[in-house]
């Protein structure tokens, strides 16, 4: 393991970077990961108790969304697709009868610009779970939202982000690729760059012994979430190692004929608040530095997952412990701070 250039190894600027999440979290497992010039570092933490295993699954929740914004950007350098390709040209009309639902283009929904809702107005069932709020949402739920969607203006609108949109793109590229989300992102994504433990789908036995349960802030264990039919808004679950390898194919190293794509997905596309956003990612000026980035909170998991190009690092925290009531309020995701931290100490 060579060092970076900067002061400290990378295990001294983990436990630093990571010291003040850990206390506000005692009982958290955290595993972080940093690739610089194509060397890795893993590292798993926890300030009560035993660390957890380097190779621990974690649910990905809304992390799933760059995979989402990845393969459209793979079909689209394939010609398989085109940014400005409309919904009604993907989906039958039955299925999406509004002309001006139709305009979306699949870009819209990746920079979550199309005007569709944080979430589907017909999520709120007597079968919802509030500890799995998309697991009931079914393809009948789905669909009626798809008929009955009638957006009051026309796209592109002003960002906001839209579970249901992305769940929208994943299965549209999904139909034109005549694979499932799950089997779409292993197939096209996850299989070339040996990503075996990131998956959608039902987890092999192995895997399932190795996927941390998820906990409250508090550390009270809580059901994961599932997303059986908005899958590519945040059914993935991976690991540390897995998601380095993600990050060096976006970095240029091993990409495995998955460079051009990547840096498709990269690239800004709309305005947000204080940053831009691509195909998935979040794009953002820290400290001086450009940095491509993305956060996520969930029921019971945290991660932050970024790169920064001029430095060839990439940086992956995740968390089996979910937002604390004050952080949520703030808006603000609590593993975002070492991932920042960890980002912006490499020099140029």
């Amino acid at each position: 393991m060579t060092r970076p250039e900067s002061s400290g190894s990378p295990a001294d600027a983990v436990l630093h970077a990571t010291r003040r999440y850990l206390r506000a979290y005692p009982s958290a497992a955290l595993c972080v990961g940093i690739t610089h010039r194509g060397v890795h570092h893993v590292q798993a933490l926890r300030h009560e108790g035993s660390p957890p295993a380097a190779e621990s699954l974690y649910e990905l929740g809304f992390l799933t969304q760059v995979f989402t914004g990845s393969l459209l950007a793979l079909l689209v350098d394939r010609g398989e697709a085109r940014l400005d390709t409309p919904l009604k040209e993907l989906l039958p009309l039955p299925l999406l009868p509004n002309e001006v639902a139709g305009r979306i283009t699949l870009e819209q929904l990746a920079t979550h610009t199309s005007g569709m809702p944080h979430v589907p107005p017909n999520l709120r069932t007597p079968q919802q779970n509030p500890a799995d709020p998309y697991g009931h949402y079914s393809a009948e739920l789905f669909g009626a939202f798809l008929r009955s969607y009638q957006p009051k203006h026309p796209p592109p609108r002003k960002y906001v982000e839209s579970v249901i949109g992305m769940g929208v793109l994943g299965h549209v590229l999904s139909r034109r690729l005549r694979l499932n989300y799950g089997h779409a992102v292993r197939d096209h994504l996850c299989t070339p760059l040996q990503m075996g433990d990131t998956i959608a789908v039902r987890l092999s036995e192995e895997q399932e012994r190795r996927l941390l349960p998820g906990h409250s802030a508090r550390g009270l264990p809580v059901p994961g979430w599932t997303f059986p039919s908005l899958p590519g808004a945040g059914a993935l679950r991976s690991t540390v190692p897995d998601l380095l390898r993600f990050l060096d194919a976006n970095l240029g190293h091993q990409d495995a004929g998955l460079g051009r794509a990547m840096r498709l997905a990269h690239s800004p596309r709309a305005k947000a608040r204080g940053m831009h956003v691509g195909l998935g990612w979040n794009v953002s000026d820290v400290r001086g530095k450009p940095l491509v980035w993305c956060s996520s909170v969930t029921g019971g998991y945290a991660g932050f997952i970024g790169f920064s190009a001029e430095t060839d690092t990439g940086v992956v925290v995740l968390s089996d412990h979910s937002w604390s009531f004050l952080a949520s309020l703030r808006k603000r995701v609590p593993v975002e701070e070492p991932g920042f931290s960890l980002l912006t100490r490499y020099p140029r």
